[in-house]
């Protein structure tokens, strides 16, 4: 095996992961809630492993894990009467076929039937993890800061309590000593719908300290700006290591086909 050629490819694989990660931030751009995504390299391990004259695992695979960056995303205000944002952290809870997901995406709709739902037709659930029916005699129910349900009658003129949100919270995702494992696992992972999926025996507590604002929806934290420069970053970099392949191979053929002729 040619090392330099080996060295140069393997630099590659990585870099057109990252891609795959920018391009699906950027996709996602203008989905509510969305939450922009990284991979973890290995670097500085190697790094050390090269200091010391120890052999390098990246030449195998430098990919250590992939991130979620669960920055606050801005608040867009829509005017929907079920349209919630959430200032602060936590998640909305939904009853999926695969069983119950969470979810930032607070753009809820109340459908024939009169439960409220994700656009998708999941059913949000209340703090008892039962679906919200909204009575059609509803029709602007108030929801506080707090995820306190209330609407009126328009037949009786009677105020009542309808349903309090599920918003929970994963400390693990805040904890520095789990983020700092090697290999990092997140507590999550993604379903193809975009949900995310708590794993086995993740502690999951009531959010603390955080708003919930009706009439708004949080926007993604994806900055198109920075993720065009990543892109562009990654992009010459990977033609960086093209072109070094390509050098590596010219001076193989003239070594090869020049060098060795005798004349």
């Amino acid at each position: 095996m040619i090392e330099g050629l080996y060295t140069s490819s393997s630099g590659m694989l990585p870099k057109s992961a990252k891609q795959e990660v920018i391009a699906n931030n950027l996709a996602n751009l203008e989905v509510p809630g969305f939450k922009r995504s990284g991979i973890f390299m290995r670097e500085l391990m190697e790094a050390k492993k090269r200091q010391s004259g120890d052999y390098p695992d990246w030449r195998v695979n430098r990919i250590n894990g992939d991130w979620t960056d669960f920055k606050q995303g801005p608040l867009r205000e829509t005017g929907g009467s079920f349209d919630v944002g959430l200032h602060g952290n936590g998640f909305f809870a939904v009853r999926t076929a695969e069983g119950i997901q969470y979810t930032r995406n607070g753009g809820f709709i109340r459908n024939g039937e009169g439960v409220l739902t994700t656009h998708l037709g999941n059913p949000v659930l209340d703090e008892g993890d039962a679906e919200i029916f909204i009575p059609a005699d509803f029709v602007s129910p108030i929801i506080d800061a707090a995820g306190v349900m209330r609407g009126r009658d328009e037949v009786s003129g009677e105020d009542r309590t309808l349903a309090i949100l599920k918003v929970v919270d994963f400390p693990e995702l805040y904890d520095p000593i789990a983020k700092a494992a090697d290999p990092y696992t997140s507590p999550f992972s993604k379903s193809k719908d975009g949900y995310y999926i708590a794993r086995p025996n993740t502690a999951q507590v009531p959010a603390e300290n955080t708003q919930i604002v009706q009439g708004w929806v949080e926007e993604s934290n994806v900055e198109a700006v920075m993720e065009m420069v990543r892109m562009i970053d990654v992009s010459r970099a990977y033609e960086s290591d093209q072109k070094a392949i390509q050098i590596q191979d010219s001076t193989l053929d003239r070594a090869v086909n020049d060098l060795g002729v005798v004349r």
